[in-house]
């Protein structure tokens, strides 16, 4: 059954909605003031200690420093989610578990990424983390093999997650903008259950 991650969580509204329709991962924006779902560390600290601990959270990055990588290891998050650009020895040596996220432009450097014992994930975002566009799926279809847990992100609703699904059998499914409420103060119940629903559901 493929997994799901609801991702830019910030808010104990949010947390409540995520504890009670229980998706295998939770997504936490942080150190990215660009993004209107950006949270403090302090704000991360208290969201963690409520979100039902069978629930793998993740802090979502872009081209973190190494004291902001630090940080999300002192906080105790389960993975770091890191976009944009970070060195491999920074990326190598980072405390947490590492998804590396690329967009589909840059799919030809999955072989780098494969090598890093501490990258235990791959997320193929559009070319706008955040955006809320998804890309032609299709251009993932001939990947390479991998251990990794490869995640598909950019676009996604509870209206085509299902045939994204049932199209590439990722391992896990990523969606933000496409379960927000209109106002985006935080997400939409009725949209993530039906999401979580239609996505482990997919024939």
């Amino acid at each position: 059954m493929t997994k799901v991650k609801i991702c830019g969580l910030k808010n104990q509204t949010d947390i409540k909605c995520i504890n009670t329709l229980s998706p295998d991962f939770a997504g936490f924006v942080m150190f990215f003031e660009k993004s209107h779902r950006n949270i403090s560390p302090e704000k991360a600290q208290k969201l963690l200690s409520a979100l039902d601990p069978n629930i793998k959270s993740v802090a979502v990055t872009v081209s973190p420093t190494e004291e902001q990588l630090e940080q999300i290891h002192t906080l105790g998050f389960d993975y770091v989610q890191i976009h944009g650009k970070i060195s491999e020895k920074l990326l190598s040596e980072c405390k947490t578990p590492v998804i590396r996220a690329i967009n589909v432009s840059g799919i030809e450097s999955i072989g780098d990424i494969e090598n890093l014992d501490n990258v235990k994930g791959i997320l193929f975002d559009s070319a706008v983390p955040g955006s809320g566009k998804s890309f032609d799926w299709s251009m993932l279809e001939k990947l390479p093999k991998t251990d990794k847990m490869l995640f598909l992100a950019g676009g996604l609703t509870a209206d085509n997650v299902a045939k994204a699904v049932a199209q590439l059998r990722p391992f896990a499914v990523d969606v933000s903008s496409g379960v927000e409420l209109a106002d985006k103060s935080g997400k939409d119940f009725e949209l993530v259950r039906i999401f979580i629903e239609n996505a482990r559901n997919s024939k």
